[in-house]
């Protein structure tokens, strides 16, 4: 009998309950949005997709060294020493050709960690949240205008400097190598302080002459890798789209 009466309280009781709450509700005015004619304000600090202002980005690669789950992928190539890239509408000197910037919207977790470290701003959540998609690859968007055509260019001119400069550095060190055999043939005294003073100097530019070349030779590690890399992510890529195909 108690249990009875307890199960009838509990049951009027959720009845008036959700009466009650109806009841408040029924001569509120409606809030139903008419989407998408209609669309309700989103709020200020929506995280919603990344959009990128490639025009002024200098390639300092600190969003994708921010983003903790590696969606975005830079690629950037030095300019020549007559190339003028300008600058960006913050007043930072541009000196990379931005030839890759590709973010893929499929990994992205909405953090926004990415936004905060760069020092143009080029990189903004915009208010946009219409972008599904049936292939996950149509969720890579490449923000990086520069044609194949550029990219090769771009690339062979700084091979060209980078030999000519190599070429320069081997001349240098040839003639001063003739010049330290020249002085020995004409029997200058290696142990006086003036020749000791030429042959500290030779050394310390032998020396800076070898620091340049491992930097070189760092510079080219590092652009392999990073070849290597986009190769991977781009194989990683066409093997899912031929595995959705």
């Amino acid at each position: 009998m108690v249990k009875a009466l307890t199960d009838t309280y509990t049951t009027f009781k959720s009845i008036f309950t959700g009466m009650g709450i109806t009841m408040r509700h029924l001569f509120k005015r409606s809030v139903t949005v008419q989407y998408p004619e209609v669309r309700d304000k989103l709020p200020e600090r929506v995280r919603l997709k990344l959009h990128v202002n490639i025009d002024d980005c200098i390639g300092c690669r600190l969003c994708e060294r921010a983003c903790p789950v590696e969606c975005i992928d830079i690629g950037t190539i030095k300019s020549t020493d007559d190339d003028d890239l300008g600058e960006t509408s913050t007043g930072h000197k541009k000196k990379l050709w931005v030839d890759t910037f590709d973010i893929d919207m499929a990994k992205c977790c909405y953090c926004e960690l990415c936004v905060h470290p760069c020092p143009t701003d080029c990189i903004t959540m915009v208010e946009e949240y219409e972008y599904s998609a049936y292939d996950r690859n149509d969720l890579i968007f490449s923000f990086a205008d520069m044609t194949p055509e550029q990219i090769e260019r771009a690339n062979r001119k700084l091979e060209e400097e980078e030999e000519e400069k190599r070429r320069k550095k081997e001349e240098a060190r040839r003639a001063r190598e003739k010049k330290a055999a020249q002085k020995a043939e004409a029997g200058d005294d290696a142990t006086s302080p003036g020749n000791a003073s030429d042959d500290a100097g030779g050394t310390r530019t032998e020396a800076g002459a070898s620091g340049d070349a491992d930097a070189d030779a760092d510079r080219e590690a590092r652009r392999a890798a990073r070849e290597a890399r986009r190769a991977a992510r781009k194989a990683e890529r066409e093997a899912k789209k031929r595995s959705g195909e």
